[in-house]
């Protein structure tokens, strides 16, 4: 029956097929460790340019929120001059308050302007898409018979 004997034609077969599915899986661990590092590279490069985006953006607003604010003291002051029948100047703080809100503004204004161009040439991950459509394109070709 021969329980003792190994079948020779089986075995070569058997330790073939181990051979070819642990090089397929060291191939597929290697290309999947490769594609992951070039996506932490990329992903890495995309938060430098959308970080500095964020922090362009966010000065901006926070620059246009203090004109915002600057100019609303300075309607406050030019109110309570009106209703005290005091003359209306901007010589005094109120006027300092537009003058600051108008820098303000204008600084907010230009810093979000930057924000939105900054990077925009830039495409974010494009070694990644060209690597996947590499290999949708190898896929396609060893389907066809």
């Amino acid at each position: 029956m021969g329980f003792g004997r190994k079948n020779s034609s089986s075995d070569e077969n058997s330790s073939g097929l181990k051979e070819e599915l642990g090089a397929l899986v060291d191939q597929a661990s290697n290309h999947a460790l490769v594609r992951g590092e070039l996506f932490a590279i990329e992903a890495k490069e995309a938060a430098e340019i959308y970080g500095r985006r964020f922090g362009f953006t966010i000065t901006g607003l926070i620059c246009l929120a203090i004109g915002y604010f600057l100019i609303l003291a300075g309607v406050i002051g030019l109110l309570g001059s009106y209703f005290d029948d005091s003359s209306l100047s901007l010589a005094n703080w109120t006027g300092a308050a537009f003058a600051i809100a108008l820098l303000h503004l204008t600084l907010g204004a230009v810093l979000i302007k930057v924000g939105r161009k900054s990077g925009k040439e830039i495409r974010i991950f494009e070694y990644t898409r060209n690597e996947l459509k590499k290999d949708q394109q190898w896929i396609r070709q060893e389907k066809k018979p």
